[in-house]
């Protein structure tokens, strides 16, 4: 599959890439916004796992905000996959149950998500072109928290209520936007 194939495909599904900040502490306790700040900044030389939302999806991913990508070539979008697909990185390789990109494999991932489910692509090397926010009525992000334990104050991450309004101040310098049963929506 081309770079021209792939965008066109989005284009026509209207659908976006995005890589969550995911709800549970999946990379070095790295928090919200912090992990996604990687990602805007560049930082990111390693493969993200995305989901790719379409209007009227109903998949349940794995957090309420995260970064939209554009791949720069059709290499950045390494594997696709229409569920969890287990991937993970051992510091070399990059591992997961999902297949190389193809126009096959693009269509059975955005069409065999189960309703409880997501999918997983894994992308490396996509351009940051904005805020995704599932639901811009209902966010919740993971944050340090500190509690009262049996021995003092303790600390941990915790999925945290956000705004809508604290969204936009994170990420002043950049367009956000939601998924509509029409289509990608600014907010």
């Amino acid at each position: 599959m081309t770079l021209e194939e792939l965008k066109e495909e989005l284009r026509r599904r209207q659908a976006l890439i995005v890589h969550f900040s995911h709800h549970a502490a999946m990379r070095d306790n790295l928090d919200f916004p912090a992990d996604l700040l990687q990602v805007l900044g560049g930082v990111t030389d390693w493969a993200l796992s995305c989901s790719v939302l379409t209007p009227g999806h109903s998949m349940i991913p794995v957090g309420s905000v995260g970064v939209v990508l554009e791949p720069q070539t059709a290499g950045d979008v390494l594997r696709v996959h229409h569920s969890d697909a287990g991937a993970y990185s051992d510091g070399t390789d990059d591992y997961s149950d999902g297949e190389p990109l193809s126009v096959e494999g693009l269509d059975r991932s955005l069409t065999r998500v189960r309703q409880d489910d997501y999918n997983e692509w894994r992308v490396r090397g996509a351009r940051p072109v904005g805020i995704f926010v599932l639901n811009p009525f209902s966010i919740c992000v993971r944050r340090r928290v500190t509690f009262d334990g049996p021995f003092g104050p303790e600390e941990t991450l915790a999925a945290q209520p956000a705004t809508l309004a604290d969204i936009r101040t994170i990420f002043a310098d950049w367009p956000v936007w939601t998924m509509t049963p029409s289509g990608p929506v600014r907010i």
